[in-house]
């Protein structure tokens, strides 16, 4: 595919990364497929906001097209028998043992018709079971129209832009058609050089290299291609491939410096010393670089080598969570064949491993492949952190990789990270507010109590002074009394001991929490700074 190379750099950072039980796989029932969605949830709601930032909303889903793909249960019912164009063309491909989505019967339709309905206000209020459904699979019959919703991919303008780029001619078309044959040549719906899907192939390569002359065209676009037009027709295809590209951040991986493939394979390194550290050591000792063999998964989604059955599955987790869905399945990957790979020390044999028989565990198996990844444990939070490092190194060493609109995206996650921290900062100074209130009450909770108590004692030095005058006519009856007053007298003095403690722990809080209130400020004008430079 003729990929440059990234440039290695290594910068030591505290990990934010948990990998799932160690040992073989546990398998869990449908309803438990995935270990714990939050990190998912987090990516999810991090696509979310990153479509709905400027620059990224195309033209959403019309009337037209939300009226032809159907919402109700019925009509997305109706769907599946008989199956879709799609889900022909799968069946005619590849071996799909075990692979396949829930037979009709068993798919939640009155779930995805809410999600091609809205996906976003699923997506936002409904992100765990989203998450749930996503790992159990799209069904064949609607993939494709979900992921035009999920991307936000229906775009009637850039349709006929498409139509009219088909007109014109490109430098790469000799090179694309050079490549059709070889991108799925065992895939019955590609694999014919006068079919329809090499036809479709070649049309939309051919209009995005013209469209998009600054990456013109590079073989692992086709790997990404193929999967769309298995679910959707030309013209929408290249409209979600533009998605992918521009919303996904699919685009830096092809550009001519390549540099969103080094960002990758840079958080790629960091996270496999962290996640796999006896697996990073062992290549590391045999000189083996992640550019040898991983390049690839995110050029091709896997495509180059799984079959594009389970392909569909692993895009149905991208096209929700973004690209950075692809460490998880890498991972995966890599803690599934890690006996292999630890016990083979030639060179030739390592590299043949990870380029070719690492995917043989799962051939024929995707639910596996994606409980496996689903229990590796990547934050949202460590992978931004590694891209900032990423950018800080690049501008050090290589600047003229930084694009101005790899710069806004820089200041974009900045300013993202002060808004967040502004928020917490308005949180904790509420419950500043709070505590502080509680303490005031705590503390003439105090006093009164303390008024009690010495009331209750110079009533009782009283009843002494009674008891002393006048002893032989009141003995018994001030006895009594003052035994019921001494009884309250000790609850009461019990209670007061009771509310010091708790101030002392109130008082212990609210220093810690303007300790963290001094933090955050500090930290928020730290940011504040880093963006005015």
């Amino acid at each position: 595919m003729g990929t440059d190379h990234a440039d290695d750099v290594d910068v030591d950072r505290d990990t934010a990364v948990v990998f799932g039980p160690d040992g073989s796989s546990t398998v869990l029932a449908a309803s438990v497929l995935y270990d714990d969605p939050d990190t998912d949830a987090e990516f999810i709601l991090a696509r979310i906001d990153a479509s709905a930032s400027p620059g990224n909303n195309n033209q959403s889903p019309n009337a037209s097209s939300t009226s032809r793909f159907g919402t109700s249960f019925s009509f997305l019912s109706r769907l599946v028998s008989p199956r879709s164009n799609s889900s022909s063309a799968l069946d005619n491909g590849e071996n799909t043992a075990s692979v396949q989505t829930a037979d009709a019967d068993e798919v939640d339709w009155d779930f995805w018709g809410k999600v091609m309905t809205n996906y976003e206000d699923i997506a936002r209020k409904q992100p765990k079971l989203l998450t749930k459904k996503l790992q159990l699979g799209i069904p064949d019959a609607i993939r494709g129209s979900v992921w035009q919703f999920m991307s936000k991919g229906k775009s009637l303008e850039l349709e006929a832009t498409y139509r009219a780029l088909l007109t014109r001619p490109s430098e790469h078309e000799k090179v694309i058609m050079r490549d059709l044959a070889r991108t799925f040549p065992s895939h019955e719906h590609f694999k014919d050089p006068n079919g329809p899907g090499q036809e479709s192939l070649l049309h939309v390569l051919k209009a995005y290299s013209v469209w998009d002359p600054e990456v013109g065209y590079c073989q692992g676009i086709a790997f990404i291609t193929g999967p769309l037009l298995l679910n959707m027709p030309d013209e929408e295809a290249f409209c979600v491939l533009d998605k992918l590209m521009r919303s996904y951040n699919f685009r830096e991986l092809y550009t001519p410096t390549m540099v969103g493939l080094q960002l990758r394979l840079y958080q790629f390194d960091k996270l496999l010393k962290e996640i796999l550290p006896t697996v990073y050591s062992h290549l590391e000792a045999h000189e083996v670089k992640s550019n040898m063999y991983a390049s690839q998964w995110f050029l091709t989604l896997f495509a180059y080598r799984f079959p594009l059955e389970i392909v569909l599955r692993i895009m149905d987790i991208i096209f929700a969570q973004g690209i950075e869905a692809t460490f998880k399945f890498a991972f995966a990957l890599l803690k599934k064949n890690q006996q292999v790979i630890l016990a083979t020390t030639d060179l030739e044999k390592l590299l043949q491993t990870l380029q070719n028989t690492l995917f043989e565990p799962y051939a024929n198996n995707a639910n596996a492949l994606i409980r496996d990844a689903a229990a590796v444990h990547i934050s949202k939070a460590r992978i931004d952190r590694l891209a900032a490092d990423f950018t800080i190194e690049l501008s050090k060493s290589r600047p003229d990789l930084l694009s101005p609109e790899a710069l806004r995206s820089e200041n974009r996650r900045l300013h993202d990270s002060l808004r967040k921290l502004e928020d917490q900062y308005e949180n904790l100074n509420r419950e500043h507010i709070r505590l502080v209130r509680l303490n005031i009450e705590t503390t003439l909770e105090k006093e009164r109590a303390e008024q009690l108590v010495e009331e209750s004692q110079t009533t009782l030095h009283g009843l002494k002074a009674v008891l002393s005058s006048e002893r032989r006519v009141a003995e018994m009856e001030v006895q009594s009394e003052m035994d019921l007053l001494a009884k309250k007298n000790f609850n009461l003095t019990q209670q007061n001991g009771d509310l010091l403690e708790m101030i002392d722990r109130l008082e212990s809080l609210l220093m810690k929490r303007e300790s963290r209130i001094n933090e955050l400020e500090q930290t928020v004008k730290t940011l504040k700074l880093a963006k005015a430079r």
